[in-house]
């Protein structure tokens, strides 16, 4: 009698230690997807005061939108979690600055990771800056572009929607390998390629022009193939910080 009782307590007390053992599962799971905590502040590189702005990150290499944080005002501090598994992009936004965006790699981590100090640097816009733009490229030795490069144009246009005062000169640059004729109706067939993608994302054409220099701008030497990647290029300048009339 007094062992059915206890058998019948013992079968109790395993029930509930298995009920709770398996609730503790469900809140610590044994092997949680990671992500990676990135924070840091967003400032002026000119005078590194903190600046009011929203970080952007996306999905690399398509360029789709992952996510949306914004920094505190106070101190221009930031915080975006991304999941495991995928390539990221991230930038910030502000009224007036012009941003270069970060890349990171996660498709291989393992476990929860922090990077600290990830600062984004923000240029404030002047007349006559030139800026270079990345990641454009061009199917050989035409003025086609790569599906790759629209990322890097959609943040651009971004750029150009937040800050819809500033006029702009789209130029194109090559290197030497070739007739300087046929260089410089490239790089400007170039440009216009760039500017054509603009357009047809509604920035309007009034508020850009273009240029192609050739190779008589280079910021590299051509006798090697570094040298000659860094002179084939897209850049724009900051022509205007407040719209012109134009007909």
């Amino acid at each position: 009698m007094i062992l059915g009782i206890l058998l019948s307590i013992m079968r109790k007390v395993l029930f509930v230690l298995f009920i709770c053992l398996f609730d503790l599962t469900l809140v610590f799971p044994q092997n949680p997807n990671p992500v990676v905590l990135i924070s840091g502040k967003v400032v002026n590189e000119r005078n590194m005061k903190p600046i009011d702005a929203k970080v952007v990150y996306e999905y690399l290499p398509d360029g789709s939108e992952a996510g949306i944080a914004r920094t505190d005002p106070a101190d221009g501090s930031y915080k975006i979690i991304l999941p495991f598994g995928k390539m990221y992009g991230y930038m910030a936004l502000a009224l007036g600055y012009y941003s270069v965006t970060k890349n990171l790699d996660v498709t291989n981590l393992t476990k929860y990771t922090e990077i600290e100090e990830q600062n984004l640097y923000l240029a404030p816009c002047e007349v006559d800056q030139v800026v270079r733009l990345n990641n454009i490229f061009f199917e050989g030795n035409t003025a086609q572009l790569k599906s790759e490069s629209y990322p890097e144009l959609n943040r651009f246009i971004e750029f150009l929607k937040l800050n819809k005062k500033i006029e702009i000169e789209i130029s194109g640059h090559t290197d030497n390998q070739g007739k300087a004729d046929n260089l410089k109706k490239l790089s400007q067939d170039r440009a216009q390629a760039v500017v054509d993608y603009l357009t047809s994302k509604k920035i309007d054409d009034k508020r850009m022009t273009v240029n192609g220099f050739g190779d008589t701008q280079p910021i590299g030497f051509n006798k090697t193939e570094d040298g000659r990647e860094m002179n084939r290029r897209i850049e724009f300048k900051i022509t205007s910080l407040t719209r012109t009339k134009k007909k």
